[in-house]
């Protein structure tokens, strides 16, 4: 293999490594946003850069003692939604959400809070 051959060979390779280092879905938005204080709500909205597998993504959310609030979660394209299954009282809620990219089905996880008035 000449000197040129295997400089092509590494740049495509390093070209392919930062495409799926790339590939990872990150939470763009949500909604409640991070540390935000909302209205009583009965649904979440998490946004992030690319497509979700539906299957394989969710999250949890809990209350300020630990408790789980129950939910149901739905993705579609980048956004997972949650409906919770009443209204969110006030108080402090925690996201621990994970998403799994349709794209090379690697998983990203992450947390966040926001309060309820």
């Amino acid at each position: 293999m000449t000197t040129i051959s295997r400089i092509g060979l590494a740049l495509a390779l390093a070209a392919g490594m930062a495409g799926a280092a790339n590939a990872h879905a990150k939470l763009l938005k949500a909604d409640p946003a991070k540390d935000a204080t909302s209205a009583s709500t009965n649904m979440a909205h998490l946004t992030f850069n690319e497509s979700i597998s539906g299957k394989l993504s969710g999250a949890k959310v809990t209350d300020a003692a630990g408790k789980i609030v129950p939910q149901s979660a739905m993705a579609d394209g980048k956004t997972l939604m949650l409906t919770f299954k009443t209204a969110l009282p006030a108080g402090t809620y925690k996201v621990d959400w994970h998403a799994v990219a349709s794209d090379d089905g690697h998983r990203t996880d992450g947390t966040y809070s926001f309060s309820v008035k």
